[in-house]
């Protein structure tokens, strides 16, 4: 009988180097790429890039197919630069096709393709540059409790001397490219717009976000010639829907900004992950951190607080400058502040403005609905906004939308009638769920406004 101890069997396993992996992966090809960009080898620089042009070349010999709306847009960048391009000879190129659907203003939505250009190498004639570029994505390998086995890096292989220039052409590119989010994890599409008319504001938390967050790009020799730390730290608090998250987005836009957030409620994320995202971002100025729900992630003396009081303190070395450097924006959210951890409060300097977003007045909720709706007005409209004393916006919003599909499933304009209808059903549901469950507050179940309806239509 023969035992694993008898014949033992052993699992090596060996990690390539990068050199390695280059010899490897453009063996094959090694002929063809230099007599295609007319150096030797020894001659070219390989830079390693978040852009893949492959996908642009993708388009190209599958043209005419509708393509998803963000491949659209770095096709749009790339193809500025992209005068010609060829394949090794006797190759086929692996294209990863996925069908996708987009939404279409009035229409159904459209099927769109998604183009991940794979292995094969393709020879690009950039503009301006004298040597072709070869864009490569080569597959890595990792332990699979790592990385996903679908991970693979991408490389452009330049001439020495056309380097710097195709340095140029990447920058040009992702500039024009859509916006993107940095998390821990990579990026993710971020679409949003610079517009603060999107966000309605009381005029003194306006002026402590609005005209603070543009002053600070305005002032920075202001900061310099003063000895002050050119970085700023914003908390903004206050109950759910009223803003807080919709002014983070608008920050996260700014033209000059590059976004940068991470979960601090996830025990995934150790302090290395925290730090790392605070020097990307010192990589990356001017820069905004986005820090949300941080009375929910770090509580005063919290049980999870205590277990994670290592990364608990590497957020307050961040915030206190140790991490956080020249051009780097924090911004953090809570709804309740008075249960956050007492020391990233009492310490000067780690938030510069804190700053409390309320439930509108009378004046921002009338301001808020006719931003909906310019045509809201009358005897009518004034009493919704009395019946809707204490409410969020986000409250108030629903009540616009649920105002709105009545009037849809009547075949008129929304009025001010259907607003307070929303408003009675609304509250009709709140009073039914409080005197079932005891809790009090406002009720978001589309179930119960339903159910209410119903009710209000048989009294």
């Amino acid at each position: 009988m023969t035992t694993k101890a008898d014949n033992p069997k052993k699992l090596q396993i060996r990690l390539t180097s990068s050199v390695e992996l280059v010899r490897a992966s453009l063996g094959p090809y090694m002929t063809w790429i230099e007599q295609t960009m007319g150096v030797a080898f020894a001659q070219t620089l390989i830079l390693a890039v978040d852009s893949n042009p492959g996908d642009i070349v993708a388009g190209r010999i599958l043209k005419g197919l509708a393509l998803t709306s963000s491949l659209a847009a770095r096709k749009c960048s790339w193809d500025r630069f992209i005068e010609d391009w060829s394949l090794p000879t006797g190759t086929s190129p692996r294209i990863a096709v996925s069908l996708q659907r987009e939404h279409q203003p009035k229409a159904a939505p459209s099927a769109v393709w998604d183009l991940d250009w794979q292995e094969c190498p393709v020879a690009l004639k950039l503009k301006g540059l004298e040597h072709p570029v070869i864009s490569v994505k080569v597959p890595l390998a990792f332990p699979p409790s790592d990385v996903p086995p679908s991970a693979s890096e991408h490389w452009l292989i330049t001439s020495r001397e056309d380097a710097a220039k195709l340095l140029e052409v990447v920058q040009q590119v992702q500039q024009h490219s859509e916006r993107s989010l940095e998390t821990v994890g990579g990026e993710t599409r971020f679409v949003a717009s610079y517009d603060w008319n999107m966000v309605v504001m009381e005029p003194a938390v306006r002026r402590l976000v609005k005209s603070d967050f543009e002053l600070f790009f305005e002032r920075e020799d202001w900061f310099r010639a003063h000895n002050i730390p050119y970085r700023r730290g914003y908390l903004l608090w206050g109950a759910p829907g009223n803003g807080k998250t919709q002014t983070v987005r608008v920050m996260a836009s700014h033209p000059y900004i590059k976004p940068f957030s991470i979960d601090l409620c996830d025990v995934e994320n150790e302090s290395r992950d925290l730090t790392r995202l605070f020097e990307r971002a010192a990589e990356s100025t001017p820069a905004l951190v986005i820090l949300e729900d941080l009375d929910r992630c770090f509580p005063t003396e919290g049980k999870q607080t205590r277990e994670r009081a290592g990364s608990f303190q590497t957020l307050l070395n961040c915030l206190d400058g140790v991490a956080t450097q020249d051009g780097v924006i924090v911004v953090a959210t809570a709804n309740n502040p008075t249960s956050l951890d007492s020391a990233i409060l009492k310490r000067p300097g780690r938030f510069d403005r804190v700053v409390q977003f309320r439930n509108p007045d009378a004046s921002l909720r009338r301001q808020y609905y006719q931003r909906l709706n310019p045509n809201l007005s009358g005897e009518q409209f004034e009493s919704a906004i009395q019946k809707t004393s204490g409410f969020s916006f986000a409250q108030l919003r629903e009540t616009y939308i649920l105002g709105a599909q009545s009037a849809f499933e009547l075949g008129r304009e929304i009025s001010a009638i259907d607003v307070i209808e929303a408003i009675n059903l609304l509250a009709a549901g709140a009073q039914e769920v409080k005197a079932s469950t005891g809790s009090s507050g406002f009720v978001h179940s589309r179930s119960v406004l339903t159910a209410a309806r119903g009710l209000q239509e048989e009294l």
